[in-house]
C-alpha cells in the first residue's frame, strides 16, 4: 500500500505544480506527470536540487548581468585599443565577484555554475573567457579547469540531464517555489572563514567517526 501511496502524492503534488487555468494538460505537462508516478523519489530529488539551484542560481543571474552591461558598454566603443582595455577591466570584474564564490564551492556546483551561466548567457566560460581576454588564455584556462575535472565547455542540457533543474527554474520563475535573487558575494575574509570552520568540522566529523568505530569493536 506504500508503495502505491508514495507515486500518488508525487503525482498529485505535479498536477498542483502544473494545472493550466483551463484544467487542459499540455502533452509535456502529460509526458512530466507519467515520469513522477513512476518514480518514488522524485520529490526528494527534487528538494535536493532545489537547495542546490537555490544557493547557485543568483550567480549565474549575476553574472548575466554583468555580461550585458559589458556587451552594450563595448558596442560603444570603436577603437580597438579601448575595446581591448575596457574586455580585460571587465574580465577582472568578473574576477573579482566570483574567484573565492567558485572557490567556495563544492565541484559539483561548480558545473552547475557554469551550466547555468551558460544557459542566461547562452555563452560557456571558455567562451566568456575567450572573449574578454582572448583565444590563448581561454585554452590555458581550460586546461587548469581540466586537472580540477571542470570542462569550462560544459553547456547547459535543459531537455537531457539537466531537465530537473530546468523544471525547478520554470517554477521559480512562475513563482511556484521561494526564490531570493540577490547574489551573495563572498570575499576573500569570509572565504578564509569558511575553510576554516570546514577544517574543523571535518576534524569533528573524523574524531566521532574514530569514537564511532572503537564502540563496534
Amino acid at each position: 500500500m506504500k508503495n502505491i501511496l508514495i507515486p500518488l502524492f508525487c503525482l498529485t503534488t505535479l498536477i498542483a505544480w502544473t494545472q493550466p487555468t483551463d484544467s487542459t494538460l499540455t502533452k509535456k505537462e502529460i509526458q512530466e506527470l507519467q515520469e513522477v508516478s513512476t518514480d518514488r523519489n522524485y520529490i526528494s530529488k527534487y528538494n535536493r536540487e532545489l537547495a542546490r539551484v537555490r544557493k547557485i542560481y543568483p550567480y549565474a543571474l549575476h553574472a548575466a548581468e554583468l555580461i550585458d552591461q559589458f556587451e552594450t558598454d563595448l558596442s560603444g566603443i570603436d577603437k580597438k585599443r579601448k575595446k581591448k582595455k575596457y574586455s580585460k577591466k571587465a574580465h577582472q570584474m568578473l574576477k573579482e565577484d566570483y574567484n573565492y564564490v567558485i572557490r567556495d564551492l563544492y565541484t559539483s556546483e561548480g558545473v552547475l555554475l557554469m551550466k547555468l551561466i551558460h544557459r542566461e548567457t547562452g555563452m560557456t566560460a571558455a567562451q566568456i573567457i575567450e572573449r574578454y581576454r582572448g583565444k590563448i588564455r581561454s585554452e590555458l584556462y581550460d586546461q587548469l579547469g581540466k586537472i580540477w575535472d571542470q570542462d569550462l565547455d560544459v553547456r547547459y542540457d535543459p531537455t537531457g540531464v539537466d531537465k530537473l533543474t530546468e523544471r525547478i527554474i520554470k517554477d521559480i520563475e512562475n513563482n511556484t517555489v521561494a526564490f531570493q535573487k540577490e547574489a551573495k558575494i563572498v570575499t576573500k575574509e569570509e572565504y578564509k572563514k569558511n575553510q576554516k570552520a570546514y577544517k574543523i568540522n571535518r576534524k569533528e566529523y573524523k574524531k566521532e567517526l574514530r569514537k564511532e568505530k572503537r564502540k563496534a569493536r
